[in-house]
């Protein structure tokens, strides 16, 4: 009777059915969890709203992100606001729920069931889909990219395998830390196929459906932003963002460089020069802001061509210094991502903005706050990333013609920051219900963590050795992969790890119910469609 219920449900009807009650979920999820601008918001919206523009005034930012993530957020807030955007991230998270379980049926009917089941009962990565950012769009693709991956190794064909390397294309302009997942459009093909012809035809086809892709729209760059890159900034992101707290003058001549040009360029400015700021505060004070500044600064005087070498080299003269911090800080990182717990926070209309304090201590030494050297002149182009405060106002250039050197582009940057206040201004789209919102965060707190359903798989795995969980494995370690490319470069935060998630959660399922052997699976027995 378990057999004939499992296979009943995991059908199109029962497909139908797992998308309704995902999106039933997440409309009760929204009393509590209330759509809210995510990370990086006003950035994308920035980014799309001046896509077709010739001359656009945030002309740098075009080419630091990538269009997925402006497209799927802004076009919706374009065409509707607030209220579509939340309709379109609540059928995102259907059909991610769906994906994941479309993913895993191939493999075992049991285990899609159960991936249904237990994805519509995690709340932190229900939570992940009640902001408008970057991350839920990439959680979605990753969904029914490893389906993709699952159905290419399966059966091998030109079809699915161009699927992946498509999917690392769009993963990639989603989220370009993704990149490292075009090692799946060579294990994918190459440990599916016991033949090398076939093997590295298989590869060929994978690498050129993703690297078209990703090429055009670098050539797109290079024509319109001249920058032959898919995104700008890696030198400038991996390692020097993580590191740049740690770079001494004396470390080298990369160091010595920018130590010099921020002499010059930036303590000279009023709110370091009367803290009488010395170069050594400087790089122990320096946060997100003043990093950016440095990003900003290194295109005006080591030129846009440089491509950041100076920053690159300045942190690996920092690292070789002394390594072991780094090593120390990129390895609690990569556990973070794995052990953190993440619940939601209650929303208010409107957001409450926090006092920030003027100014900061380093060493004994005072130090400008960041609020009191916004907004940033300089990075004007760069968008927002900057901004240390959720109060867009305080974020905003009052003289963007003097800051941009034209009139055109002041009053382009006018409507734009126009359109975006508007935006910003809707969301949250409502208050929090409180005793909802309370008893989901409980319910999020209280969800087992990535690490201890990675420790149920790495045993059922290799207790159980379940036919089809090779390319879970692949799975797993693009995953692993990708978080640890972030961890090259950035502290710890939730959005990065809540997109996999489902990963671990299937990984233990299939190594729990997916049936035992060494062949793998074909439709039938309690094998899914393919």
């Amino acid at each position: 009777m378990t057999a004939r219920w499992t296979e009943r449900l995991v059908s199109r009807r029962g497909a139908v059915l797992l998308v309704v009650v995902a999106l039933a979920g997440y409309a009760l999820q929204a009393l509590a969890w209330p759509l809210e601008r995510g990370r990086d918001s006003w950035d994308y919206w920035l980014w799309f709203l001046q896509a077709a523009d010739g001359d656009p005034p945030f002309s740098a930012l075009q080419v630091f992100r990538t269009p997925v993530a402006p497209l799927v957020t802004g076009i919706p807030m374009w065409l509707g606001g607030a209220g579509l955007t939340e309709v379109v991230l609540a059928a995102l998270y259907a059909l991610s729920v769906l994906g994941w379980a479309w993913a895993v049926a191939p493999i075992s009917r049991s285990a899609a069931l159960a991936t249904g089941v237990v994805l519509l009962l995690a709340a932190p990565y229900a939570g992940l889909f009640h902001e408008v950012s970057s991350d839920p769009v990439f959680a979605f693709v990753l969904a029914w990219w490893a389906g993709a991956v699952v159905r290419a190794w399966l059966t091998g064909s030109t079809a699915w395998l161009s699927a992946v390397g498509v999917g690392v294309a769009l993963l990639t302009l989603t989220r370009p830390a993704a990149q490292i997942a075009l090692l799946a459009c060579v294990l994918v093909p190459l440990l599916a196929r016991r033949r090398w012809t076939p093997a590295l035809r298989g590869v060929a086809t994978c690498l050129a459906a993703a690297v078209l892709p990703l090429a055009a729209w670098a050539a797109h760059n290079a024509v319109r932003y001249d920058d032959l890159a898919v995104a700008r900034g890696g030198k400038a992101w991996v390692p020097f963002f993580r590191v740049a707290g740690d770079v001494d003058p004396a470390n080298g001549d990369a160091s010595r460089r920018l130590a010099d040009a921020i002499e010059q360029e930036v303590l000279t400015q009023p709110p370091y020069a009367s803290r009488g700021v010395d170069i050594e505060t400087y790089f122990k004070g320096a946060g997100n802001l003043e990093v950016i500044r440095m990003i900003a600064l290194s295109d005006r005087v080591f030129g846009w061509d440089s491509d950041y070498d100076t920053l690159l080299d300045a942190s690996l003269e920092a690292i070789r210094a002394d390594p072991w911090p780094y090593v120390r800080g990129v390895g609690e990182t990569f556990w973070d991502f794995l052990s953190q717990r993440y619940a939601p926070e209650p929303r208010a209309r409107p957001v409450p903005i926090p006092d920030l304090p003027p100014e900061l201590v380093i060493d004994g030494k005072p130090f400008p706050a960041p609020i009191t050297v916004t907004p940033l002149v300089e990075a004007v182009r760069y968008g927002l990333v900057w901004c240390p405060t959720d109060d867009l106002e305080r974020c905003v250039v009052p003289d963007p013609e003097a800051a941009l050197g034209d009139p055109d582009q002041a009053r382009r940057y006018d409507e734009l920051i126009d359109t975006v206040r508007d935006w910003n201004a809707q969301l949250p789209v409502r208050d929090s219900n409180a005793w909802l919102a309370s008893k989901g965060g409980t319910a999020s707190d209280r969800w087992p963590r990535s690490i201890l359903w990675i420790a149920v798989a790495a045993v059922a795995l290799a207790v159980r050795r379940p036919r089809g969980s090779a390319p879970i494995l692949v799975l797993m370690g693009v995953g692993a992969l990708v978080l640890g490319v972030h961890a090259l470069s950035q502290a710890p935060q939730s959005e990065f790890a809540l997109p996999f998630v489902p990963v671990w959660i299937v990984a233990a399922l299939v190594g729990l119910l997916a049936p035992r052997g060494g062949q793998e699976p074909s439709p039938g027995d309690d094998a899914g469609p393919v």
